[in-house]
């Protein structure tokens, strides 16, 4: 674990190190804004305040100090006290081991939510191999259909063309014996009447 000395800033000694980092930011906005603070201006210096606030800047005990700070000056601007709003803090100070947040804790944590975490990931992978299995199943029915589709269109196409090209050709066949059968029938009736004539 690190030095405990790494966890001060400003006056406070933090429980992590992210936050000290998270203080050191502050501590920079909060000099740039005592640069910028209009204090002779109360309205301005209320919608300043107020856009920090809606923002949450600053998170830390030294943002916050800054804060009163600037609550104290809108007080001597004579701003009236309910146009100041308060401080917002989203953190938990004392520890109770009896309060619902401990026994929401609890019941967040208990072996039985964790069984229960385990059968919805049992689920998820059943689920997952029973889709596979179905897209492969759409796969080879695509593959051995005989209407065409975007796996076997070219082969479809093919096989229908060559069955197109095998019937005309059948038919180009039987047309041209046809057209001899009648180029001959012509010419023998031509033949046989000359013999007769003679």
């Amino acid at each position: 674990m690190s030095d405990q000395s790494e966890f001060f800033a400003y006056g406070y000694r933090f429980a992590a190190l992210d936050d000290v980092k998270q203080a050191q930011l502050e501590h920079q906005e909060q000099v740039y804004f005592e640069t910028k603070l209009p204090r002779e201006d109360a309205h301005k210096m209320l919608a300043i305040y107020d856009k920090i606030l809606d923002e949450k800047i600053f998170v830390t005990p030294v943002g916050w100090s800054f804060l009163l700070k600037m609550q104290e000056n809108l007080r001597h601007l004579n701003v009236e006290e309910d146009k100041i709003r308060p401080i917002p803090v989203y953190a938990t100070f004392t520890h109770n081991p009896n309060s619902e947040n401990s026994a929401l804790r609890q019941r967040i944590t208990t072996p039985e939510k964790r069984k229960e975490g385990n059968a919805g990931i049992r689920i998820s992978i059943f689920l997952n191999v029973a889709l596979c299995i179905l897209v492969i199943a759409m796969f080879v029915i695509s593959l051995n259909s005989n209407n065409p589709n975007i796996l076997n269109y070219k082969s479809n196409l093919e096989n229908k063309y060559a069955a197109w090209e095998q019937e005309l050709t059948d038919r180009e066949r039987v047309v041209r014996q046809k057209e001899a059968d009648l180029l001959e029938g012509p010419e023998a009736e031509s033949g046989e009447k000359a013999e007769t004539n003679e």
